[in-house]
């Protein structure tokens, strides 16, 4: 199939890039070398496609998350003369929405965050605020202090207002693409463990609707914008 894809491509005009082509595997044997053009494929365990990383044999996405935190602190690093300068904080402010942020929630709506990970993101961005205002805990001053005097916009409510936009998005989509059917996909025959089960991704949806189903009420654009508030409010932190 890699051969055909490759021939295909190249009577378009177009080549596979075989640095960037790499096979993942959801097995724990080594499987058989794959060849394209005479080139040998790379077996990953991990790998970054689209700027998010992917890992089969991972049962939570920590990882990519902490992956997000470092370069939220690269974002802030390299604008470091401006975020711990003597502008106005008006102007950090700025600077701090689009880079900094941006760089930590990409790809958020996919996530299923654990309350350990919420309050890792929460912290890392706490200690960049207080970086902004060139103040440390020694001056004892609240986190609820600090966010009065940034303004800046919360990581938590802007992770969880692009998964309840993402929602209602996907439960649009009438095309049977996989980012919908994965989505409220259950495997046939299959159940869950005993004891404490690992969150999914729908669980926050399904605990905020209660017994109503949530995809449903996904579907309803009028009600699923009027609730968006509701349910981004959840996560507020100004403590």
């Amino acid at each position: 199939m890699l051969q055909e894809l490759d021939n295909s491509s190249r009577k378009c005009g177009l080549k596979m890039n075989m640095r960037k082509t790499k096979i993942m595997a959801r097995t724990t044997r080594t499987t058989k070398a794959e060849y394209v053009n005479g080139i040998q494929l790379d077996q990953v365990e991990d790998y970054v496609y689209l700027g998010q990383r992917f890992a089969l044999t991972e049962k939570n996405q920590d990882n990519e998350i902490r992956r997000r935190i470092k370069a939220g602190w690269q974002a802030f690093g390299r604008h470091s003369t401006i975020m711990k300068g003597t502008l106005p904080t008006c102007l950090k402010r700025k600077g701090f929405n689009q880079c900094t942020l941006l760089a930590m929630t990409y790809g958020a709506e996919t996530w299923t965050l654990t309350t350990k990970m919420e309050k890792k993101l929460s912290a890392a961005q706490h200690n960049m605020e207080r970086n902004m205002l060139n103040i440390t805990y020694k001056d004892r001053k609240t986190n609820k202090w600090v966010r009065d005097q940034t303004k800046v916009m919360d990581i938590m409510e802007i992770i969880k207002n692009r998964k309840w936009t993402w929602t209602g998005h996907i439960s649009h989509r009438t095309d049977n693409r996989w980012s919908a059917a994965l989505t409220v996909w259950t495997p046939m025959g299959g159940k869950r463990n005993r004891g404490r089960q690992r969150k999914r991704w729908r669980d926050e949806l399904q605990q905020y609707w209660g017994n109503v189903n949530w995809y449903m009420r996904a579907r309803n654009r009028d009600l699923w914008r009027q609730h968006a508030k509701a349910f981004v409010l959840q996560w507020t932190d100004h403590g």
